[in-house]
């Protein structure tokens, strides 16, 4: 069934727990960082301000042409599309140190597999993410093609219409529950090999729904729009004069707006529109909310770590008359 993330909720432990202080909490991955990606969108980050992601300890992913290669290569990722990475591959302009999303929106491709098989057997210590898949099955494809992170869902940003113009959608509770199956098969079948992390990626634009991925069993989150509304984003602003709210062009990677940004060209088809957000907050305010919202949930579950929040948390399916008690 494909419940949407609005339809569920967490449910806290039906035991005591032994956490008395949500200081006890860990909310951090193996790095030390928040379980976020910044999503690779020209109106949220660009080659100027990713190190403003870096100080609040979430993950920038750089838009196609917006490469950077300076004292951070080891915590950030650029993004390539299939061209430049046939391009670098013959080139060998990559290496083991490098991190790269393979920028695609069809994540259904076997070229993308294919290139990552290549990527891992000249450099074996590359970090690869590939995406976006829509499809519990796509993921033992990423697991056999040896990529490091996968990102999951297709059609669910606020500013994607790929549902509404094709009728191709899956949505993040279907997919996890598909994907940690499979997971799981590996894990009793294949004791050895390394899974890829899975990454929420689509309409993960409050901070309830980027816990309820990360509850369902998502490794990450990745968002776009939380961080648009940021005053360090980058992207278009516009202010009316002697009025103290601030607006931003949001837009997705595949409108008009966004092909222009990365190719110079338009899609005949674009897949994405263009949006007017309130620049509200900045990136400390919404970590910091971030962190204490997800310790206080991780707190009720009675999770120590995010290991045993994505393994133990149970959810449930709300009723209409209690979706509205939800969201006041």
């Amino acid at each position: 069934m494909q419940y949407n993330l609005n339809e569920i909720c967490l449910l806290p432990s039906a035991t005591p727990t032994t956490i008395s202080s949500r200081s006890q909490v860990n909310t951090r991955d193996f790095l030390d960082r928040l379980p976020i990606f910044v999503a690779p969108m020209t109106s949220v980050i660009n080659e100027t301000n990713y190190k403003e992601f870096l100080k609040h300890d979430v993950i920038p992913v750089l838009p196609r042409g917006r490469h950077v290669s300076d004292a951070y290569p080891s915590f950030i990722f650029n993004s390539y599309s299939l061209n430049e990475i046939e391009e670098g591959l013959k080139n060998k302009t990559f290496s083991n140190k490098d991190q790269i999303l393979i920028d695609v929106a069809n994540g259904h491709m076997l070229k993308i597999y294919d290139l990552a098989k290549q990527l891992r057997k000249e450099w074996p210590m590359i970090t690869i993410m590939v995406g976006n898949i829509a499809h519990p099955d796509m993921y033992r494809a990423c697991v056999e093609s040896g990529v490091n992170y996968v990102r999951v869902g297709i059609g669910g940003g606020s500013a994607c219409t790929t549902s509404v113009q094709t009728g191709i959608h899956a949505s993040h509770v279907w997919l996890i529950e598909g994907i940690k199956r499979i997971r799981k098969d590996y894990i009793t079948y294949n004791p050895g090999v390394k899974l890829p992390a899975v990454i929420a990626d689509g309409g993960i634009n409050t901070i309830d729904k980027a816990i309820k991925c990360l509850a369902l069993g998502y490794d990450y989150v990745m968002m776009g729009y939380c961080f648009a509304k940021c005053k360090e984003a980058c992207g278009i602003t516009s202010q009316i004069e002697y009025s103290p709210v601030v607006t931003r062009t949001y837009y997705g990677m595949a409108s008009e707006q966004g092909q222009i940004d990365i190719s110079g060209g338009v899609k005949k088809n674009p897949e994405g529109t263009s949006t007017t957000i309130i620049v509200d907050t900045t990136l400390e305010e919404f970590t910091n909310q971030f962190e204490a919202a997800l310790r206080s949930a991780m707190s009720y579950v009675g999770a120590i770590n995010l290991h045993e929040f994505k393994n133990n948390t149970q959810w449930d399916i709300m009723s209409y008359e209690e979706f509205k008690s939800y969201y006041k």
